[in-house]
């Protein structure tokens, strides 16, 4: 049976319309339903399905397709993984059907299932009172399938193959890896494993907490690694990425809450799996955690489905703080309504499990008395005339720039108005401002450096690698001491910004070309926005940022792989098709290593 079978097959089993009845209320049209698009902003119904033909469109969006599209679209599934979703609810086995990279998905599934049964089985008791020392209860651990990876190099790999499963596809599911003498071994050793599934409950990766290695076992040495019970080993080891595991998509236990977070229209986020955890047993359930990586674009396009309003309880310290304010501006841009839990003076918590063991209720009920993402931000940036007016002129432009990024314009009014009465400055000089500033759209990607989509003069959007080039030179410019010391790293950039940066550092003996004036100009009113006194921290970020335009580079050159693959494929060049296809993996592998 080939897979157009197969596709046919769940459609006839399926009904469109009560599949999509269980997502989003449908009311009867004639001979068709209609309601509200989940895919763009409406109040008027303009989603459109014809249970007849088995089909849905939306007139406001122009989105549209049949049952697997929609699965696709909603969940943010590749087709395989939709497909499998599907045949397992119409009774069909999708294992034996498609090419053989459909085939490989199943197994990959498959592995993933056995292997957390592997490590449920192996949850010693030392395992379980170092997690009840954490203040959870077994009745948590059972329900979130908690495990543990024995300390032995390939205990794991030894029970998958008992189970028939192949080497390389266990390699590929992301649990072992190949040794230098060409043994594979075991990812996972020696943690208390939590088991990572989709939307829909399915295994497809792991995180590993470490736990103290027995005395007998050998240290691992793995340079600029933390120190843990002795050894030399991360704290925390996440799958790699897999044909069904992406980390940038992946929200840890919203297979389990994103109902209850469509009921109240609200997702609490917290960071990792342990704050998750306590969080929920303490009886807060509308909760959502990433796992391995900063908030992205794409976890957002998750939640905007099931969630209006975003409460945000990251760690206390500098990284979680910082993280908080990323994802502010990237969710305020997705037009979420977003707050930030405060934690009272006087309690001594540092992140969400600290306050559920302090005060049982507690961080249920900080949630809700979350305040607005802007009146955190006027907490933080001191707006009075108490300070030095270049500080007090910094941290007006930087709540400007905050309020300019938010999507609704009413919002904007209405914290411009606000600003105006906390600074003494007129609503119409503030805007006047504002308007000044340049024009900031956050992007859908990760990492401490959020990109942002600009917009120039003509309207016309710029590139991200362009905004990273632009971060990095408001950056070194604000802190000349960089250029000094991290001037190999800068030398990835244009020559134009290469210029323009020189010319910021030494404007003495640099001169300035004409045709980058207005890019220099650019770079100095950014550095009034990227406000980032602590030189640790700028020389961390610049880190961050460098990398992400490595990244950007090496996915133009793989872009122009697949411009050349197209050409050698439609000439028949099979010798130019193989060194490119070479090439294109090659390039694939540094991307996801830097990914990683």
């Amino acid at each position: 049976m080939g897979m157009s079978d197969v596709v046919q097959q769940i459609k006839d089993k399926l009904d469109l319309a009560a599949f999509l009845g269980s997502y989003i209320k449908l009311s009867p049209a004639g001979k068709n339903l209609k309601g509200l698009c989940p895919f763009h902003k409406e109040k008027t119904p303009s989603f459109m399905v014809s249970p007849d033909r088995q089909i849905w469109h939306c007139f406001g969006c122009a989105a549209g397709g049949d049952l697997i599209g929609f699965l696709m679209k909603y969940e943010n599934l590749e087709f395989v993984e939709a497909l499998k979703i599907l045949g397992e609810k119409a009774g069909i086995d999708i294992g034996r059907a498609g090419n053989q990279d459909q085939r490989q998905i199943n197994v990959l599934y498959h592995i993933n299932a056995a292997a957390k049964e592997f490590f449920k089985k192996s949850l010693t008791q030392e395992a379980l009172n170092y997690l009840y020392s954490r203040g959870l209860k077994k009745e948590t651990i059972e329900e979130f399938e908690l495990g543990y990876a024995p300390a032995g190099s390939d205990a794991l790999l030894r029970y998958l193959l008992s189970a028939k499963f192949a080497p390389a596809d266990i390699e590929k599911a992301g649990l072992t890896f190949k040794t230098e003498r060409g043994t594979f071994i075991d990812r996972f050793r020696n943690r208390i494993m939590f088991p990572l599934h989709n939307s829909f409950g399915k295994s497809i990766g792991f995180t590993g907490r470490i736990m103290p290695l027995p005395s007998e076992a050998l240290p691992v040495r793995q340079a600029g690694l933390a120190k843990e019970g002795g050894y030399e080993a991360p704290k925390y080891v996440n799958s790699p990425e897999t044909p069904i595991f992406n980390k940038s998509k992946l929200l840890y236990g919203f297979d389990k809450t994103k109902g209850l977070i469509r009921e109240s229209r609200t997702a609490v986020l917290i960071e990792g799996q342990m704050d998750f955890l306590m969080a929920w047993q303490d009886g807060l359930k509308n909760l959502a955690a990433t796992s391995g990586t900063a908030m992205t674009g794409e976890h957002l396009k998750i939640l905007k489905r099931v969630a209006d309003t975003l409460v945000l309880s990251f760690d206390r310290d500098d990284a979680g703080q910082a993280a908080t304010e990323r994802t502010i501006d990237l969710a305020g841009a997705a037009d979420f309504a977003v707050k930030v839990l405060m934690v009272p003076e006087g309690v001594q918590a540092k992140d969400p499990a600290d306050i559920v063991n302090a005060s049982s209720g507690l961080f249920a009920s900080l949630a809700a008395k979350a305040v607005p993402a802007m009146d955190y931000y006027f907490a933080k940036y001191d707006v009075s005339k108490k300070i030095s007016v270049t500080q007090w002129k910094q941290n007006i432009r930087a709540v400007l720039g905050k309020i300019k990024m938010l999507y609704s314009p009413v919002e904007k009014a209405r914290y411009i108005q606000e600003l105006a009465g906390l600074s003494g400055v007129a609503e119409h000089h503030l805007q006047e401002e504002m308007e000044g500033l340049p024009s900031v759209k956050t992007a859908g990607d990760s990492g401490p450096s959020e990109s942002s989509g600009e917009k120039t003069d003509n309207d016309a959007p710029i590139s991200r690698k362009e905004v990273i080039s632009q971060r990095i030179a408001s950056l070194v410019a604000s802190h000349k001491n960089l250029y000094g010391e991290c001037a190999p790293a800068l030398a990835i950039l244009d020559p134009n910004y290469q210029k323009a940066i020189a010319y910021h550092c030494d404007s003495q003996s640099v001169s300035l070309p004409e045709e980058i004036r207005s890019l220099v100009d650019l770079i100095a009113l950014r550095t009034g926005l990227e406000l980032i006194s602590d030189p640790i921290k700028a020389k961390t970020e610049l880190g961050v940022l460098t990398r992400q335009l490595k990244m950007e580079n090496l996915k133009g050159k793989r872009q122009e792989m697949v411009d050349a693959i197209r050409l050698a494929e439609k000439t028949n060049d099979d010798a130019k098709l193989a060194v490119t296809l070479s090439e294109f993996d090659k390039l694939s592998k540094e991307i996801q290593t830097l990914e990683q």
